[in-house]
């Protein structure tokens, strides 16, 4: 019984003291340059994550849009036939990304014109 009580507690110990490594999160911005409010959806495949996240924005004019994603997070500004994709079940993530999150993109101001 003091062998299963002491193996129990080294096997506590190890599982409490190992660190799993997410990716850091990066904070930058969107922003909508042309003169009319534009409506933006974007698509996220993130690393480590199984499927995407999609959220849809309304920006106004020169309203700029704090967004938080993983590094190596690819960001798609999808257009309505890549909404349709998505929302069928299938994946995007093949296409040309708008964005791979990247480190250095901490604050960074990326302009949506199209």
């Amino acid at each position: 019984m003091k062998k299963f009580i002491l193996l129990s507690a080294c096997m506590l110990s190890i599982l409490l003291t190992a660190q799993t490594t997410e990716p850091p999160t990066v904070r930058f911005f969107i922003k909508n340059i042309s003169l009319l409010p534009k409506k933006v959806t974007l698509i996220a495949y993130s690393p480590g994550i199984t499927g995407n996240s999609t959220y849809g924005y309304i920006l106004l004019p020169g309203l700029k849009k704090a967004i938080t994603y993983r590094v190596g997070t690819k960001l798609y500004i999808a257009n309505e036939k890549q909404v349709g994709v998505v929302m069928s079940g299938n994946r995007i993530d093949g296409d040309k990304p708008f964005l791979v999150v990247g480190a250095n993109d901490e604050n960074k101001v990326f302009k949506v014109n199209n």
